[in-house]
């Protein structure tokens, strides 16, 4: 085998082997590194709106940004009793105003439906009553309950890091807004170069069976941190993707190395 045979086959096999290197770590999941939030499922007054994005980072060139979170759950307790009041059926639900029942023998029934309160709350042992029914059943067949559904708004709250070695709460409030009916909501408002905290926090409002409007208020989220159109975060942006790194590097090595392939014949020939 001629010499220029072997320098093809082994440049062929570098340029190979680099490629396969830097397609692996590539496609590795590297965002399977990344710690997972942990939330808690028992909060005092109910869970809060589990927050999607912005998430703690650096958003260089951000005028505008759309802040997004996971609507909150709403628990019912559904209670039907005979016509001798012996509870024949006691039922938690979640996020829904609509249920049936097995079927039950023909009688006279009461229903009742409460409100637990926002997913996660503390239990209770009184519960607002939303709506009670009688039902009469000639024969046995099943019961289909239908009530009103909880009306749920959002509170986003924006605040400005003025001094980083103050606890957040005592950070200003720059924006604010309740009553929010979707889970998502566009600021632009922002000053070049500063840091933000943002949270956000469910509300749950419904009339009872005799009239009152009532609402609950879940806990408030945890603050995330927001890095706002600073030159300094160039670099951070830039490899915050873990593939874009590597892929350059395999590029420089490949490169590198038909270099020095380069020159080690250069320095045969002469």
């Amino acid at each position: 085998m001629s010499d220029r045979t072997v320098i093809w086959f082994r440049d062929a096999f570098v340029i190979v082997l680099v490629i396969y290197v830097v397609s692996s770590v590539a496609m590795a999941p590297w965002a399977n590194l990344k710690p997972d939030m942990s939330y808690s499922d028992s909060c005092e007054t109910g869970c809060p709106p589990v927050m999607v994005f912005p998430e703690n980072g650096y958003y260089h060139y951000k005028d505008e940004l759309t802040f997004d979170w996971n609507s909150i759950s709403i628990d019912y307790l559904i209670v039907l009793e005979d016509e001798n009041s012996v509870i024949v059926l006691s039922e938690n639900v979640t996020d829904v105003t609509t249920y049936t029942t097995s079927k039950v023998v023909a009688g006279n029934y009461t229903s009742s439906i409460f409100f637990k309160g926002i997913s996660g709350s503390f239990d209770s042992d009184i519960y607002p009553l939303i709506s009670s029914e009688e039902h009469k059943l000639e024969s046995s067949s099943k019961i289909t309950l239908i009530w009103p559904e909880t009306e749920v708004t959002y509170n986003i709250q924006i605040k400005l890091v003025e001094d980083a070695d103050i606890l957040s709460e005592y950070h200003p409030v720059v924006h604010e807004v309740s009553g929010l009916d979707s889970t998502s909501y566009d600021y632009s408002d922002f000053e070049p170069g500063r840091t933000y905290f943002w949270s956000v926090s469910g509300s749950a409002n419904f009339t009872d069976s005799i009239g009152n409007r009532l609402g609950f208020e879940s806990d408030i989220s945890t603050e995330y941190e927001l890095n706002i159109d600073t030159t300094k975060f160039l670099a951070f942006e830039l490899f915050n993707d873990w593939d874009l790194p590597f892929i350059l590097l395999g590029v420089l090595m490949v490169i590198a190395l038909q270099a020095g392939v380069f020159l080690a014949r250069e320095e045969k020939d002469d």
